[in-house]
């Protein structure tokens, strides 16, 4: 809109989606590279991303705009059984 100036946290919201992205297109890289060293290289990328994003996060909880709601104990259960089913399901 006209007028209107990003804030602070408006910024840092697009950062961190951007960056969320960007670790997902780096993760299929990753699988797609046939090319050890460049397998390698695309690793140490997604760990940089991976760094700058949990920056991102750090800043952004510390000043109360984000902030993701927490698994209950039956989630976690629920979660935890349904890998423990994918994993029988592949073997």
């Amino acid at each position: 809109m006209p007028g209107q100036k990003l804030t602070d946290q408006d910024i840092a919201q697009c950062l961190l989606k951007d960056e969320k992205f960007l670790c997902n297109m780096i993760n299929s890289s990753i699988l797609e590279a046939s090319n050890e060293s460049l397998r390698r290289d695309w690793q140490n990328c997604l760990q940089n991303s991976y760094r700058i994003q949990k920056q991102i996060f750090d800043i952004m909880s510390q000043k109360g705009w984000y902030t993701p709601a927490k698994a209950d104990t039956q989630q976690i259960s629920q979660t935890q059984n349904q890998y423990s089913q994918n994993l029988m399901q592949m073997q």
